[in-house]
This record gives C-alpha cells, sequence and structure tokens, in this order.
C-alpha cells in the first residue's frame, strides 16, 4: 500500500467515525465522553483546558 492510499483509507475512516458520531446531539456528547473530551457531567477535561482537578491527598 502506498503512502497516498494509505492516507487516503485514513481520511475515510475519519471521515466514518464522524458521520456516526455527530448523528445527533446525544450521540456526540457521548463520543466526546468516550474519547476523554469531557467529563460525565458535561465539562471539558483537563488534559483538554478544563479545570486542574487538586490533589486531596497533596499537602
Amino acid at each position: 500500500m502506498s503512502d497516498t492510499q494509505r492516507l487516503d483509507a485514513i481520511a475515510k475512516l475519519i471521515e466514518k467515525h464522524t458521520r456516526k458520531a455527530t448523528k445527533s446531539k446525544a450521540i456526540a456528547r457521548k463520543t466526546l465522553i468516550k474519547e476523554g473530551i469531557y467529563t460525565k457531567d458535561g465539562q471539558i477535561s483537563e488534559e483538554f483546558g478544563g479545570p486542574v482537578k487538586k490533589n486531596k491527598d497533596a499537602a
């Protein structure tokens, strides 16, 4: 498989995933939570710029 064929195959997979993940607001939300972009309570996760969680064990 050439580089061009590989990139085309990857682009098609991304398109397919995007179509599935954006069929409705509910599916989009579940997808973002599953991928770790949002938390279950609807906040953006720390890794993607959300609020930093304070460690209760740290003194």
